[in-house]
């Protein structure tokens, strides 16, 4: 489901701001918080971005239109999945919109160029998607995971469900890729293992590419997300590999965000993921009826995320003061996910992981693998 154009935001904007790096909170007018969303509206990640923007728009509606108890507004801003646009959209949003704090971020590309930009401005930024290995520090708050704790689950999986096969990876060339590959040799434990590399930002024919897996390959692990994932998956199933090779992969492949597109092609897979729509807890249950209420389907990891990052400036905002201190105070979550502990250094969640297995329409949560010690 797509969102009104950007136009149809305009009244969310500020009239007539001032330049500078962003004030705390308490000097907005009437105590509003004002929370600068950077997502993709275009570009390879676009149908991440819907969800993403839904689940930040349905967190303030369920919550009054508010953040701590104060008025709060979303001002939302595509980044195009170019590091250069999410820049420059940052640089809007602290100095025109006088933002309070920054949050989206899908792609890692991004994420490094607006939280760089965001730390020199001394505006707090909240990641609900990328996982760069290299973000963090301070002013930066992540709620979703790293690549390589996202990759180094998958390969601790395959190490006990596929012991002592030969394992190809094959992934998106580009930070999120190359550092999900890094996590899961990590985890298999089993030394380097051959890769397979394609354009990022692109969705070209696979088929060349799908060629170069080993004829003694047994096991392939994928990294694909958006556009992408679609044209893997169809091409992974209409070329016929699911029937000579296993098949793990990454969140995002199987997500419910791309699964509409995929369609039956998705039958089978297996994937390992920080979220799955049937896991059972208080916060789940109600966060699965706001999502099927609204949308008709069920949340993905990102739309999760997404409500999970408002939460967090929710929860700071209503520890009063300094918006920045507030986030380095907070040490636990609540989540659908189940509740996440937060690092005090790094600023990133400790949670489970899922293997799912998409069968009938749904990803069913077939193993648990906890945090990495």
């Amino acid at each position: 489901m797509r969102l009104p154009p950007v136009v149809g935001l305009v009244v969310l904007l500020a009239a007539g701001c001032g330049g500078g790096a962003a004030p705390q909170p308490a000097q907005h007018e009437d105590g509003e918080i004002r929370v600068g969303a950077i997502i993709s509206q275009t570009g390879v990640y676009a149908m991440l971005g819907d969800e993403m923007e839904q689940a930040m728009r349905l967190y303030l509606e369920e919550n009054g239109g508010e953040l701590g108890g104060r008025p709060a507004r979303l001002v939302v801003a595509d980044d195009g999945g170019s590091a250069e646009q999410g820049r420059r959209a940052a640089a809007r949003l602290i100095e025109r919109d006088r933002v309070d704090v920054i949050t989206g971020l899908l792609a890692s590309p991004v994420a490094e160029a607006v939280t760089d930009h965001a730390r020199n401005a001394g505006t707090p930024v909240v990641v609900a998607n990328a996982g760069a290995d290299g973000l963090g520090g301070p002013g930066v708050y992540r709620v979703s995971f790293t690549n390589h704790e996202h990759g180094h689950a998958a390969g601790r999986y395959a190490a006990e469900q596929y012991a002592g096969r030969r394992v190809v990876l094959m992934a998106s060339d580009y930070s999120a890729g190359i550092e999900t590959l890094d996590g899961f040799e990590e985890g298999y434990g089993a030394g380097e293992l051959p890769r397979i590399l394609t354009p990022y930002g692109r969705t070209p024919d696979l088929a060349p590419y799908l060629e170069r897996i080993p004829r003694d390959a047994e096991l392939l692990y994928a990294f694909y997300a958006g556009g992408e994932a679609v044209a893997f998956a169809k091409a992974f199933r209409q070329l016929g590999y699911d029937a000579r090779i296993d098949l793990l992969t990454c969140q995002h492949l199987t997500d419910e965000d791309v699964l509409s597109a995929v369609g039956r092609d998705a039958e089978g897979i297996v994937s390992v993921a920080a979220y799955a729509p049937g896991l059972e807890n208080p916060e789940n249950t109600a966060f699965v009826a706001k999502w099927q209420t609204r949308t008709g389907q069920n949340p993905s990891v990102v739309a999760v995320q997404s409500w999970d990052a408002m939460r967090l400036v929710d929860l700071a905002v209503a520890r009063g003061g300094d918006l920045t201190t507030a986030l380095d105070r907070v040490r636990a979550l609540p989540s659908p996910r189940g509740t996440l502990r937060l690092d005090p250094g790094t600023h990133d969640p400790v949670q489970n992981w899922y293997a799912r297995q998409y069968q009938n329409g749904t990803n069913r949560v077939i193993a648990t693998i906890p945090p990495k010690e």
